[in-house]
């Protein structure tokens, strides 16, 4: 017998009826199943998600067109994986369920290299089941190699690295750009271009993109989760390419928690990889074989083997650059050698070829023991900020105009500019067929347009609860207990203001959710 929870996208078609299938079935085989719909009413649901999750021997996720945008999905995979890595269980067992494209990178990073079983119409179930059955039986990945899932040509990417063809229908938006599209853009000129119907630029990419072409630049972006950073780094990314600068762009998101032990490993794999994307030549074992520190050979290895071939500016795009505040042992050296890439410009010409972008969404200077070996105050800073009343209604026409002028300003008191909310909406206003007053009705309700995105947000607020606190007393319009949690807050992009006494929730949806929920 093992424990097995399932994890599906509630409300959607087959994925509901194959949950109930595999769950009632299993459950006739004596594996004890978990499914959302035996949380009873009353029931602190984040809880028993973690504590079925915990104690969960088994994962079996049903990956749909629907449900690979589904925030709550994602959440609980990157849980189980990280389960899996700390103790061996729970296994995950994927099934994708008539999808054979490319899963969005917080899903594929994890279940990229996992086997699956593929259901491709009504009938499949059968031996999907009897699959399932055994590498429950056995505590073992199925067996059998999935057949590789084609994915066609992408022509335009959107704001979250969706497919955008202009052939195929409106899909959900994804919760987060997907950085595996940049390594996928052909040469300027090509194929595989960002150019989405659903991009609204704002000013911070006017302004930044005339930037990013001057040499010896240092950009600095920063906002909270969904505000579109990365979004803006991918379109700058492109220009830069477009414009013949040589580009590498770096998320530390994507780098494995053996490649941040120490400085030594960070710096080296750092080398490697430059090494890997521009061709360098000379590998860093040629820098690292030197009695010089990490930092030493690092620059060294960027000084000869890039800025000294670089016939113009080299950009370099570090992402997520917030990922390192968490280790204290080495965060000040990392950020104080960035600091010390940008100063060189000052002495030494060959370091004007070097434009640095970063990208983060925390208040560095409470991480920063020295503001003087810190590269978050200086060069020009954007913040990305939400969508204006003007950038709301052009998004609104480039889905064809769902919404009328008038009614905008209801669609704005509830998420105000929100961009991944606001294209949630207007998804569901056009694909969906909901009405306005529905959406507007039904916003908050934990079966609603955007429960899926609202559990997430909860789920976050359950598992810290000093922030969950700090987040009562802002929806009681109580000033946040502490500097700290006020930022917290903001970076998660739960909150906005200026400061723990001038802070209020980032929009009406989270206002009246959170105002039942905590």
């Amino acid at each position: 017998m093992a424990r097995v929870f399932i994890s599906y996208k509630y409300g959607a078609e087959p994925d509901e009826r194959l949950a109930d299938y595999f769950a009632q079935n299993l459950a006739q085989k004596n594996h004890q199943v978990f499914i959302d719909k035996k949380i009873e009413i009353g029931q602190e649901w984040p809880t028993i998600i973690k504590q079925e999750l915990e104690q969960a021997d088994s994962l079996i996720v049903l990956l749909s067109e629907h449900a690979i945008t589904s925030e709550m999905i994602i959440e609980e995979v990157v849980i189980a994986h990280q389960l899996k890595k700390q103790r061996g269980t729970p296994i995950i067992l994927p099934v994708r369920l008539a999808y054979t494209g490319d899963l969005p990178y917080d899903l594929g990073a994890r279940l990229g290299r996992i086997q699956y079983a593929f259901w491709a119409k009504s009938g499949d179930e059968v031996n999907i089941l009897e699959r399932l059955h055994q590498a429950l039986a056995t505590n073992q990945p199925f067996e059998e190699e999935p057949p590789e899932p084609h994915s066609e040509q992408k022509i335009t990417i959107a704001t979250d690295g969706n497919e955008t063809k202009s052939d195929i229908k409106l899909i959900s938006p994804l919760p987060s750009f997907d950085p595996r599209w940049l390594e996928k853009l052909d040469p300027p000129g090509g194929a595989m271009r960002l150019q989405s119907p659903f991009y609204v630029e704002r000013q911070v990419d006017r302004l930044a993109k005339d930037l990013i072409l001057k040499d010896g630049l240092t950009l600095r972006i920063k906002g909270g989760r969904q505000m579109g950073k990365s979004s803006i780094l991918a379109r700058l990314y492109q220009h830069a390419r477009d414009n013949h600068r040589s580009v590498l762009y770096i998320d530390f998101q994507r780098l494995d928690d053996q490649h941040l032990q120490g400085i030594e490993i960070f710096l080296r794999y750092l080398a490697d990889l430059i090494t890997h994307k521009l061709k360098t030549t000379r590998p860093p074992d040629h820098y690292w074989q030197t009695p010089l520190g990490s930092k030493d050979k690092l620059t060294e290895f960027l000084s000869n083997e890039v800025l000294e071939h670089a016939d113009t500016a080299f950009v370099l795009f570090l992402d997520e650059v917030d990922r390192l505040f968490n280790f204290e042992h080495y965060r000040d050296d990392f950020f104080s050698l960035i600091r010390s890439w940008h100063n060189n410009r000052a002495f030494d010409p060959l370091w004007d070829k070097l434009n640095l972008v970063l990208a983060y969404s925390t208040e560095a200077f409470m991480f920063i023991a020295d503001l003087n070996q810190s590269p978050f105050n200086v060069g020009v800073a954007f913040d990305a900020v939400d969508f204006d009343r003007a950038e709301v209604e052009e998004l609104n026409r480039r889905h064809g105009s769902p919404l009328k002028i008038e009614e905008l300003d209801e669609i704005i008191e509830l998420l105000q500019g929100h961009p991944f909310l606001i294209r949630k909406a207007l998804y569901e206003l056009v694909v969906t067929k909901l009405p306005l007053p529905v959406l507007l009705s039904r916003a908050t309700d934990d079966d609603g347009p955007f429960s899926d995105h609202l559990h997430r947000c909860l789920w976050q607020l359950d598992t810290q609860p000093a922030l969950r606190s700090a987040m009562k007393a802002v929806i009681q319009r109580q000033p946040c207990p502490t500097d700290q949690l006020f930022y917290q807050l903001r970076s998660a992009g739960l909150v906005r203001g200026n400061n723990r006494n001038n802070v209020m929730p980032r929009c009406g949806l989270y206002a009246r959710y959170f105002e039942r929920h905590l």
